[in-house]
C-alpha cells in the first residue's frame, strides 16, 4: 500500500519539475519492501531510503547500507544516526547535523530520560558517528 501511495503522489505532481524524494520508514512493517520497491522501480526520483531500526530489545545490530540501482538505503537507530547518514551522502549540512544533535539531545533531556536508558545509549552511539562525519567532512 505504501509504494501505490507513493506512484499515486507522483502521478498528482503536475509542477512539470522533476522531483526527488527521500523515503523515511521503519523496520517494523513492510517498509523496507516498499523501500526498496521504490528504488526498483524509481531510481530517478527516489535519492534515498532510510529505514528506523525498531527493535524491542536494546542495542539491536543495525543492517549494513545497500544499493538499489545505485541509490543507498541505509538504516538507522536515532534521528542523529539518519542524520550523519543524510549527511555522507550530502543530502544535507553539517550545520543541520548539528541541528539534529541539540534537538535530539535536548528532548531526552526536557523528558527526564535517565542517563543508564537505551534511550541515551542509542544516541551516544549515534554522537560518535557523527562526531566522525564532522571530522571527516570538515577542512584540513
Amino acid at each position: 500500500r505504501k509504494f501505490s501511495n507513493f506512484e499515486r503522489l507522483i502521478q498528482q505532481d503536475n509542477s512539470g519539475e522533476i522531483m526527488e524524494y527521500v523515503y523515511v520508514g521503519d523496520t517494523g512493517e513492510l517498509d523496507q519492501e516498499a523501500g526498496e520497491t521504490m528504488l526498483r522501480e524509481y531510481p530517478e526520483l527516489v535519492k534515498c531510503v532510510f529505514l528506523h531500526v525498531v527493535s524491542e530489545t536494546p542495542n539491536p545490530k543495525i543492517p549494513p547500507p545497500k544499493l538499489i540501482n545505485g541509490r543507498p538505503l541505509v538504516f538507522f537507530r536515532t534521528y542523529v544516526g539518519a542524520a550523519s547518514k543524510a549527511t555522507q551522502l550530502g543530502l544535507m549540512g553539517t550545520d543541520g547535523l548539528q541541528k539534529v544533535v541539540d534537538a535530539a539531545i535536548e528532548a531526552l533531556v526536557v523528558a527526564g530520560v535517565s542517563e543508564g536508558d537505551s534511550k541515551w545509549i542509542d544516541l551516544q552511539n549515534d554522537l560518535a558517528e557523527a562526531t566522525r562525519t564532522c571530522s571527516i567532512l570538515a577542512p584540513p
